[in-house]
């Protein structure tokens, strides 16, 4: 376009065919003189407006300010970065309470089947959220039913530990289950004993990461470097299929998540192979390891509960102030695990370069080499002083309360001391290398320490004569394991409302369930020497080496019956939330026949104590 520039003269030709300009005009003038001052007064105000947020963003006595931070993380920083438990958390040993949380909002014969199934158990009496739909949102996906189990528990944990009596404390342990497709079958020392060894085995695992780290940079010695190891206070249940995803509004990366610590060859030549054909969704998961959240139970410490379902209720008022919907706790849960798994990864980076000195000058790199979701993650720790890590883990071994969906033919009841039964149902099942139950759980027969074989001495226990052997269990025979309880989201064929309907007699209570729910609903379960029958105690678990024991909340030395959760309304002065009592007709009975005739199918007629 342009023929040449002549510099000579002073003079720049123009292009060819294009006309000389005409000399500006006044008016011209006084416009392109408006123009250079509008653009030196936005030019200041982007200067100022830039240093402003460089200086409110900074954070760590101004050690990030924008013009002289040479992306190092210092070792002060990395102190603030290591967070301390939550304040009012002892971990010593002693009485702590055990509470069951269940999310309800309405009368069904399958929420008394739930509630039943843990009262002929001896689980404490289970409080009910979101009963009247508090929580939801009805212009959200499905009223924001499932958003409102994480916002009505983290609410019922904050009125019981807020609670001016004493009766709930951070050690506290919680349990918050599906409420009509969840049975339990095992006692509730037993979900308590494996909740304790999910955790030891997930602080070892994390522990041994860490010293890798330390090795990678030729260090043995994790102890200069100034972020510990976390530990784990939080266990949630675990699903072969990672969903749902971004399209619930939440997203839980979960690329960055661990890979399941489960045999690498558990379901033979083709584990973790995602297979079958693409109209049977539910059997393409069937040979992978779970390594994915299933919010069908989430059981921690209340502290512990309390900050995880905190972040959760931060990124609902978030979603909210941005015109977004959230449709799946599980999901939403997901995101705050896998910012936690996010945070561990930037971490464990800092840490395999970081250099061992004290000063502040000394640090590791910030960004490099890091993926670019953990990016945002590093920046809002460092200069937001926003905590990721809040000890949040799986049950990676379907110990508790494991889904039965991607599993629908890999577990069946059978008698666990009948060896010639298990090995035939593993063949059904089609375990590869043989027989993996390895007969009744240690945690059925097995004392957990001697003040727990006295009780059995001292207190009444409905199910002291109960022969674990020979009464039928579920069982999946790939894991070789006989959890606490069923979770029926079997949907291959329609599963979960058939078993639902038909599985409740195959039950191994189900012949015993009256007897065993009056017993366990009379007061008082204690002797004449005084007390609460203990649920269980367990050695090793406190940082003072004291024996921790479990026990009901204090109310059900008083009256043992369900509650139901109702928040304090909102601009409601000097009103408090309250725990209200509700029947078992209240929850069981929908429909003109009597609930208690389909729920005990003995026609002996209404529950009487």
């Amino acid at each position: 376009m342009f023929k040449h520039f002549c510099r000579g003269g002073g003079r720049l030709k123009l292009p060819i065919d294009e006309p000389a300009l005409a000399p500006a005009s006044r008016k011209q003038k006084k416009r392109l003189r408006n123009v250079k001052r509008l653009s030196v007064l936005v030019v200041a105000v982007t200067i100022m407006a830039t240093g402003f947020m460089a200086t409110k963003s900074s954070s760590l006595a101004g050690a990030l300010r924008q013009s002289s931070w040479d992306g190092t993380v210092t070792h002060a920083q990395l102190q603030n970065l290591s967070l301390p438990p939550p304040q009012e958390s002892r971990n010593v040993g002693g009485t702590r309470r055990f509470r069951v949380f269940m999310a309800a909002d309405a009368p069904n014969l399958s929420l008394c089947k739930s509630v039943m199934s843990s009262v002929a158990l001896g689980y404490p009496l289970p409080i009910l959220l979101n009963w009247k739909g508090e929580f939801n949102r009805p212009e959200w996906h499905l009223a924001g039913s499932h958003i409102a189990k994480l916002e009505s528990l983290h609410a019922a944990i904050e009125a019981l530990l807020a609670d001016p009596n004493d009766i709930a404390h951070d050690d506290d342990l919680a349990v918050l289950v599906d409420s009509y497709d969840v049975w339990f079958q095992l006692p509730p020392s037993v979900l308590i004993q494996r909740y304790h060894q999910i955790n030891k085995d997930a602080d070892r695992r994390i522990r041994d990461q860490w010293r890798e780290t330390w090795r990678g940079r030729g260090d043995d010695d994790d102890d200069d470097f100034p972020i510990p190891p976390p530990k784990q206070n939080i266990v949630v249940t675990s699903a072969k299929d990672c969903h749902p995803g971004p399209e619930s509004g939440s997203h839980p990366h979960y690329d960055h998540w661990p890979q399941s610590p489960m045999p690498k060859f558990m379901y033979g030549p083709g584990t973790d192979k995602v297979s079958g054909p693409l109209f049977d969704p539910a059997r393409k998961y069937k040979k992978v390891r779970p390594r994915c959240v299933n919010s069908g139970m989430i059981m921690g410490t209340m502290g512990a509960l309390r900050a995880a379902l905190a972040r959760s209720k931060d990124k609902i008022a978030e979603a909210e102030r941005t015109g977004r919907q959230l449709w799946s706790d599980q999901a939403l849960l997901g995101e705050v695990i896998g910012e936690q798994e996010l945070w561990r990864e930037w971490v464990r980076h800092l840490g395999a370069t970081w250099d061992g000195d004290d000063d502040d000058t000394a640090g590791a790199p910030l960004y490099g080499g890091l993926h670019r979701d953990v990016v945002p993650i590093a920046r809002a720790a460092l200069r937001e002083g926003k905590n990721f890590e809040f000890g949040i883990g799986l049950d990676y071994a379907f110990s508790t309360i494991p889904p039965t969906c991607s599993a629908e033919e890999d577990g069946d009841f059978v008698a666990l001391s009948d060896h010639e039964q298990v090995e035939a149902a593993s063949e059904r099942a089609g375990v590869v290398d043989g027989v993996r139950v390895r007969g009744v759980p240690p945690e059925l027969l097995l004392h957990t320490t001697p003040n727990a074989a006295r009780d059995a001495i001292t207190y009444r226990d409905p199910l002291r004569d109960i022969a674990w052997g020979e009464v039928p269990l579920y069982t999946d025979f790939f894991f070789g394991t006989t959890p606490v309880g069923i979770h029926h989201n079997a949907y291959v064929d329609g599963l979960k409302a058939w078993r639902i309907d038909n599985w409740w007699e195959r039950m191994w209570f189900h012949r015993h369930l009256r007897r065993l729910v009056s017993s366990h609903l009379i007061l008082p379960q204690q002797t004449g020497s005084g007390g609460v029958r203990p649920i269980v105690r367990v050695a090793n678990v406190s940082s003072d080496g004291v024996e921790v024991v479990y026990v009901p909340p204090a109310s059900e030395s008083q009256e043992k019956v369900v509650t139901v959760f109702e928040p304090a309304r909102r601009g409601a002065a000097g009103e408090e939330a309250v725990f209200e009592p509700i029947s078992f007709d209240g929850i069981c009975q929908r429909g003109k026949k009597p609930w208690f005739e389909e729920l005990f199918g003995d026609k002996i007629g209404p529950l009487a104590l």
